[in-house]
């Protein structure tokens, strides 16, 4: 699953992230899930890394 999801604030992105998330988990997959961000708080928010970081850039 490779998603991008462009909204502004309140639209409820994270609470589409936290579903995905504990599906993975009750899936006994979540160690096959990357969550990324563009900024440091986004990634914060979300559990995730920054996008260079999460694609090996430093």
């Amino acid at each position: 699953l490779l998603m991008l999801m462009l909204r502004e604030g309140g639209t409820g992105k994270s609470k589409v992230i936290q579903t995905i998330t504990e599906q993975f988990k009750a899936d006994n997959a979540d160690t096959k899930l990357m969550k990324a961000a563009y900024t440091g708080i986004a990634a914060s928010l979300i559990g995730g890394k920054m996008m260079h970081s999460a694609a090996g850039i430093s």
